[in-house]
């Protein structure tokens, strides 16, 4: 299953490269919510045995662990701390509250599926619970 999904990553990685006009950011949204940004100008990537990409641009060089990257995409995306289901920049009770709201009214709310699993359901509270105890 990773190696499709650096395989996808690898395809993104491509389109990035051959439509630097367009946008001018690739983004590495990271599991943890947090990103990384690079600049398409001289947009250059490799991948070393699919573990890691080696991103270089006319501004920096960054190797980056393909295990932590949620996503990539094209243009800025805002960094979210996972759990922060509300989006008040903390994670505590009021995100369980969240995510029960969510279960509740049939909400989509892409937040509240914590463990991303692409179900919202109890574990995604349970994973709220972790989240918030190994604070």
């Amino acid at each position: 299953m990773k190696t499709i999904k650096y395989i996808l990553l690898l395809l993104a990685a491509s389109v990035a490269m051959t439509t630097s006009a367009i946008e001018d950011t690739l983004t590495f949204v990271r599991t943890d919510g947090s990103t990384v940004a690079f600049s398409t100008s001289g947009l250059t990537i490799t991948y070393d045995d699919f573990a890691h990409a080696i991103v270089n641009n006319d501004e920096t060089s960054a190797t980056i662990n393909l295990a932590d990257v949620d996503y990539m995409c094209l243009g800025e995306v805002e960094a979210s701390l996972k759990g922060d289901v509300n989006g008040d920049g903390e994670v505590n009770i009021a995100d369980i509250n969240a995510v029960i709201d969510t279960i509740l009214t049939g909400d989509t709310n892409a937040r509240a599926d914590v463990n991303g699993d692409s179900e919202v359901n109890i574990a995604d509270i349970n994973s709220l619970i972790d989240i918030i105890l190994a604070k």
